[in-house]
């Protein structure tokens, strides 16, 4: 799945900015620049008040949800980091609409520019430069008594894990129909290759290359030293029965965006979603943020390339 789309030069853009000052002055600025080259503004996640009117002032059409807004638009731009840009995927990709990141945090796995390269890369999108890179999606099914109880779509992450009071659950877990093992532990993680620089990777699980099309299982703090993380292929079907215990009980949370309350007998079954992410792509490889992020090049003399 690296197979790189170009895409069209852009005139109709949605800005997905997060909360906060420096996101609505990159919003403003990104506005101004957007329709000073003809292109269609509208921004969505911003309260009422003097910031919407400002960008009013400059042009921008202000929506108080991104609900249905993505398909009339050619890009998606999340102003923030990787977490917005994660929230803005998740309506955008169901569109069929690319996504593009200005990073104003840290350094970011997902974002294509960095925030005083904003301009540089909404240019790009202007001028026909820019292209998308395919991202596995997981399709995450609750299933109780027999029946669906909730079905979402993931970019990053699904993971169970204990509720308010700490206890050891127990969850059965299948791969492909095959029964794989009987978890001991916290909770469970199961990522995408994009997700495996997240909570899995904090849990101790494996970094996978963004392209690959394959599914991480991670427990977290796992009873038997035994249970390690898995990577299995995404055409094989995951299903996690919760076992246990009735007591303190657990919830599946799903991109950090939903979450719900388990009951025994549930059962968590992950494919893979029929449409990928477009995402355009970091500027750098993942591994090359790693290095960055964790000094892995310490002791190379700096090397980077």
């Amino acid at each position: 799945m690296s197979k790189r789309v170009p895409i069209p030069a852009v005139r109709r853009v949605l800005l997905y900015p997060r909360d906060g000052a420096r996101a609505f002055e990159a919003t403003l600025n990104a506005t101004r620049w957007l329709r000073e080259h003809a292109v269609a503004v509208k921004v969505c996640a911003l309260t009422e008040g003097a910031g919407a009117e400002a960008l009013r002032r400059e042009g921008a059409e202000v929506v108080p949800h991104c609900d249905g807004l993505a398909e009339d638009c050619d890009l998606v731009v999340a102003l923030g980091g990787d977490g917005t840009l994660l929230r803005a995927s998740r309506w955008a990709a169901e569109a069929g609409v690319p996504v593009l990141g200005i990073n104003l945090g840290d350094l970011g796995f997902l974002t294509a520019y960095q925030a005083e390269q904003g301009e540089i890369g909404l240019a790009a999108a202007v001028h026909g430069e820019l292209a998308w890179e395919p991202r596995l999606r997981m399709q995450v099914e609750l299933q109780r008594g027999g029946r669906v109880f909730l079905r979402e779509t993931a970019c990053n992450d699904a993971y169970i894990k204990h509720g308010e009071f700490p206890r050891l659950l127990s969850l059965a877990t299948d791969v492909g129909g095959q029964f794989m093992a009987t978890y001991k532990a916290d909770g469970l993680i199961v990522c995408t290759p994009m997700g495996s620089t997240a909570y899995n990777l904090a849990a101790g699980g494996p970094i996978v290359a963004p392209s690959a099309t394959a599914f991480t299982i991670t427990p977290i703090c796992p009873h038997s030293l035994t249970h390690r993380p898995v990577v299995v292929d995404a055409a094989s079907l995951i299903e996690i029965t919760y076992e246990g215990p009735v007591e303190g009980g657990a919830f599946l949370t799903i991109d950090g965006q939903t979450s719900v309350s388990l009951e025994l007998g549930d059962r968590v079954v992950i494919d893979a979603a029929p449409d990928p992410l477009r995402l355009c792509p970091p500027e750098y490889s993942v591994f090359r943020v790693l290095a960055t992020k964790l000094g892995w090049s310490a002791g190379m003399g700096g090397r980077t390339r």
